[in-house]
């Protein structure tokens, strides 16, 4: 009896610009050639599942220090056309913009794409990534999970953009903030951000890096 091969597959997200940007590679080999696709690969005998896809990601973009959680398995027969592939798709959050993206041969490119501009994609890529961005809505609704997509140091007003691009909508700025600094999961730095016209704005850093469960809005 034929076996399968266990993979990972993984959702990269950033946001970047102002918008929520997924990161994607440009495959080198048949039946998806030059077929843009998530990050991903093949399960080594002696790994677990989570090491496989940090150490794929890092192989890209030169970050161990992410976000990582694993969503489900995508596991349909014909989702590879040459062989039998269980995939174990993950949902990863990177908030540096400075990392070093990088090309390998097994891929001929590696871009982030807005996620309302993505390319057509190999594989099940499409139905993956659809299934990651209803979990990430949903997730930063009750978690702290938005603050891993910020700088270690933030604002108030850069930490309400963050719910208003990935949920689409617009926030009260007053009952968010009134609402996010009653339970205590942020704390002012007493560091000012410069730039801001026609005063600075205070900073805050996440009181814990650990994820809190609470309701955010």
């Amino acid at each position: 009896m034929n076996s399968s091969i266990l993979a990972t597959d993984t959702v990269v997200f950033n946001v970047r610009k102002k918008k929520l940007k997924v990161l994607l590679i440009k495959m080198n080999k048949e039946p998806f050639k030059e077929k843009w696709a998530l990050p991903g690969g093949f399960v080594w005998t002696h790994e677990l599942c989570e090491n496989a896809a940090t150490r794929i990601l890092y192989e890209a973009t030169n970050v161990d220090n992410l976000y990582l959680e694993q969503l489900k398995v995508f596991d349909a027969i014909d989702r590879d056309p040459k062989n039998r592939i269980v995939s174990v798709a993950y949902m990863a959050i990177i908030k540096k913009d400075d990392m070093t993206l990088k090309v390998s041969d097994r891929y001929t490119d590696i871009a982030w794409f807005p996620i309302d501009e993505l390319p057509q994609l190999a594989y099940d890529h499409e139905e993956i990534i659809s299934y990651c961005l209803t979990r990430l809505t949903w997730k930063i609704t009750y978690s702290t999970l938005s603050l891993t997509m910020l700088p270690d140091e933030f604002t108030l007003t850069e930490i309400q953009e963050i719910f208003e691009i990935i949920l689409k909508k617009k926030i009260d700025k007053r009952n968010f903030r009134k609402k996010l600094l009653r339970q205590g999961l942020i704390e002012e730095t007493w560091n000012k951000k410069t730039i801001w016209v026609p005063r600075p704005a205070v900073l805050y850093r996440a009181v814990s890096k650990e994820l809190v469960l609470k309701e955010m809005i």
